[in-house]
């Protein structure tokens, strides 16, 4: 909780700190779209709270009793076996990831516009944990280990083993991919880096979903679900803060010698 005062504070400061001051950047906070935002995840973290308080967690006979028929059939005829290495190296595939759009930040110019980045990927990558957190209380669906005929009941972890639904990695890496691709849109004709940025955000996102799913920690639908569920937040964030910079046009009327009305609208 004490974080996530801090996260509180801090998108309040500086939108305050960056509202206030004029700017010609192309992303610009406001009180509204940035307050319903910080609204929304305090919805999310009490919904989140109130599920866990009531969550009833299956008991170890229950477990046992899982079925892999049971499960989607693209899961069943995708189903992987847990693999330890596979599974370290997706952590660190996400976490390049979601480090990939702070090479964004050369094109802030000032603290301003530099603030301004900073609070969207706050907005972003907060939201997303917070969805994928949510969503993964409400469904409980156990992680594919547990399907196996061989589980040991000792590596049980309470509901870090019912978290398989949907990706939070994967969500969190696509998250960063829609960010980068949609700064992309509006930098593209400034610098070609920021193409190159995006694909290679989205090469590392597709590493890190693949690696969740290789490894066996999620089912292929939990990687395709989180993918969708990131990319989405991650790219309409930043286009909910995009100004659109209205030129400055007037018309104008002026008469000739022959009595004919010119008019003219300049841009």
């Amino acid at each position: 909780m004490r974080g996530f005062n801090f996260y509180v504070l801090l998108i309040f400061l500086l939108t305050v700190t960056v509202c206030a001051q004029p700017s010609n950047f192309p992303f610009r906070l406001t009180y509204s779209i940035d307050v319903s935002i910080v609204a929304g995840n305090i919805a999310l973290i009490g919904a989140n709270t109130a599920l866990k308080a009531h969550l009833n967690v299956p008991t170890d006979a229950e477990i046992l009793q899982l079925d892999r028929e049971r499960l989607f059939y693209l899961d069943r005829i995708t189903f992987r076996t847990f693999n330890t290495t596979t599974e370290r190296a997706s952590h660190y595939a996400m976490l390049s990831t979601i480090a990939l759009p702070v090479l964004l930040a050369p094109y802030s110019k000032s603290f301003s516009q530099l603030s301004t980045m900073a609070v969207m990927g706050i907005e972003t990558y907060s939201t997303t944990l917070l969805v994928v957190q949510t969503l993964k209380t409400l469904t409980r669906r156990p992680r594919p280990e547990m399907f196996t005929n061989a589980y040991d009941i000792s590596r049980y972890r309470g509901i870090e083993s019912l978290n398989s639904f949907p990706s939070g990695h994967t969500a969190m890496a696509f998250a960063a991919a829609g960010f980068v691709h949609a700064c992309q849109e509006v930098y593209k004709q400034q610098n070609s880096l920021a193409t190159f940025l995006m694909y290679s955000t989205y090469a590392a996102a597709i590493t890190s979903g693949f690696l969740r799913y290789y490894s066996g920690v999620h089912h292929l639908t939990d990687v395709i679900t989180g993918a969708a569920l990131g990319w989405s937040i991650g790219y309409f964030i930043p286009k909910l803060h995009l100004h659109i910079r209205r030129s400055n046009q007037s018309f104008l009327l002026t008469p000739s010698p022959s009595g004919v009305i010119h008019c003219a609208i300049k841009f």
